[in-house]
């Protein structure tokens, strides 16, 4: 009688084993795609990354300002690796971000790495970036400035979606960077 028992627990006991093992190689999937993507959305981001230029380059800062528009906005979303988030793995509601740069407001939409900036409110934005012109030129002249600007508050991050929608389209690495930096 022992042996029967012990031998329907040694059955049991494997298939458990099983059933946790591919469990667990499903949630490592997940939380790499939570935080890395995949690779084909990585490529697509990659050769976005090579057409992109910096409006600003050429400009002098009052010019930049002057000229600033849904360009700008583009590269300055570009400077913060926006192109990096993607859709949740369970569901299809892309990454919604809305710009208050002094008195204009910008939004972006976030589809397959490629990062689409209009004028004007979006309903449902995940985060709201608060800067001005002059912030958000010198973050596009100087790369290493982003730290600078949010760190003394001139430029702001606002979360107005929960923390695991944020988590599962990509935000988090975005806003560690910031946290980490701020």
């Amino acid at each position: 009688m022992p042996k029967e028992i012990i031998k329907r627990n040694k059955k049991r006991f494997i298939i458990i084993a099983f059933i946790l093992f591919i469990l667990a190689l499903i949630g490592i999937g997940f939380i790499y795609y939570l935080l890395f993507g995949f690779e084909e959305k990585n490529n697509i981001s990659n050769n976005i990354r090579r057409q992109i230029t910096n409006p600003a380059k050429s400009l002098s800062l009052e010019e930049a300002i002057k000229l600033f528009d849904e360009d700008f906005v583009l590269y300055l979303l570009f400077s913060i690796k926006a192109y990096n988030l993607h859709e949740p793995l369970f569901g299809s509601d892309i990454p919604k971000i809305e710009l208050h740069i002094e008195e204009d407001i910008y939004n972006a939409r976030i589809i397959d790495g490629k990062i689409n900036v209009e004028r004007g409110e979006i309903d449902e934005e995940d985060i709201i970036i608060t800067t001005s012109k002059e912030e958000a030129v010198k973050i596009m002249l100087d790369k290493d400035y982003v730290v600078d600007s949010f760190r003394s508050g001139l430029s702001n991050i606002e979360l107005s979606a929960n923390k695991l929608e944020l988590a599962s389209k990509g935000y988090l690495s975005i806003y560690e960077e910031l946290k980490e930096k701020n």
